[in-house]
C-alpha cells in the first residue's frame, strides 16, 4: 500500500500545481514578410527558465483568440525572453477591430501535457507608442494602402485633382468604412480637404477608392507652384470602420510622386 499512497499524493501535488506567474510584456515587434501575414515577437521579462517542447499555444488580443500560423520559438537571453510567432491575418476574429488601440490587451500561452499553461506573458500595449509597439510603417503602408496616378491639373478658374487610393483588407470578412476624411498636401501647400461617404473593402482583396475633384484656383494656387517645383504630395485622413464595439479610426498618412 506505501505505493499506492505515494502515487495519490504524487498525483494529487501535480494537480495543485500552481500556473506560473504572466511574464510582463514590454514590448512588442512586428514584420510584413507579405501582405497576409505578420511576424510577430513578443519582448517579455526573463523566465527562470526556458519551457522546451511546448505541445501547444494560443494567443488572446482583449477577448479574441487569435490563431497562430507557426509554433512558438522562445528564447531566453540579454535580459528578456523572446516569443516569436507568425499571424495569418485571414484568420483573425473581427473582434480584434473592436479593440482599443492605445489599451490593447495580449496575453499569450505555451501550453504543456493536457493544455495547461506552463509558460505565459500578459500586457496591455498601446500600439501608437514606439516604445511598446514597433510597426514598419512603410512597409505597412506598401502592403495595404498606396496612393497612385495622382494628378494636378490647373485651369484659369479652377483645380482639377485626380488621384487612385488602393487600399487592401488581409482580413477574411469584409470590413465597412463609414467614411473618409483626408487632406492632400504639395510640399507644405494645401491643395484640397474632403469626406468621402462610405464603402466597403472585399475580404482579401484590394479596392480602389477614386479622389476626383474640382478646387477653385485662388484655394489650390499655392498647391499647383509646388507642384510645379516637383515637391512630394501627401495624403493624409482617418479611415473610420464599422465594428462589432462601433466605429473606430484608422489614420492614413501616404506619399506619391509627382
Amino acid at each position: 500500500m506505501p505505493i499506492v499512497h505515494a502515487l495519490i499524493l504524487a498525483a494529487a501535488a501535480h494537480a495543485v500545481a500552481p500556473t506560473p506567474a504572466p511574464l510582463r510584456v514590454q514590448r512588442i515587434t512586428v514584420e510584413v514578410p507579405n501582405r497576409d501575414l505578420l511576424r510577430v515577437t513578443l519582448h517579455a521579462a526573463a523566465s527562470q527558465g526556458l519551457r522546451s517542447g511546448l505541445s501547444g499555444q494560443r494567443l488572446r488580443l482583449g477577448e479574441a483568440s487569435v490563431p497562430l500560423a507557426t509554433p512558438a520559438d522562445v528564447t531566453v537571453g540579454s535580459g528578456e525572453t523572446r516569443i516569436d510567432f507568425d499571424v495569418k491575418l485571414n484568420t483573425v476574429p473581427e473582434a480584434v477591430l473592436g479593440l482599443v488601440p492605445n489599451r490593447m490587451p495580449v496575453l499569450w500561452e505555451g501550453l504543456g501535457a493536457g493544455n495547461a499553461p506552463v509558460l505565459s506573458a500578459r500586457g496591455t500595449i498601446d500600439l501608437g507608442d514606439p516604445g511598446e509597439m514597433e510597426l514598419p510603417l512603410a512597409g505597412l503602408y506598401r502592403a495595404y494602402a498606396r496612393l497612385s496616378d495622382l494628378k494636378v491639373t490647373p485651369s484659369l478658374s479652377a483645380v482639377s485633382v485626380h488621384a487612385l487610393l488602393s487600399l487592401y483588407n488581409p482580413f477574411g470578412f469584409d470590413v465597412v468604412a463609414t467614411g473618409l476624411e483626408y487632406r492632400l498636401t504639395v510640399g507644405s501647400q494645401t491643395v484640397l480637404s474632403a469626406r468621402r461617404p462610405g464603402f466597403r473593402l472585399r475580404a482579401g482583396q484590394r479596392s480602389d477608392v477614386l479622389i476626383e475633384q474640382d478646387v477653385p484656383f485662388g484655394d489650390a494656387a499655392g498647391g499647383v507652384a509646388a507642384c510645379l517645383r516637383g515637391e512630394p504630395a501627401l495624403l493624409e485622413g482617418t479611415l473610420t470602420v464599422r465594428t462589432p464595439q462601433g466605429e473606430r479610426p484608422i489614420p492614413l498618412q501616404m506619399r506619391a510622386g509627382m
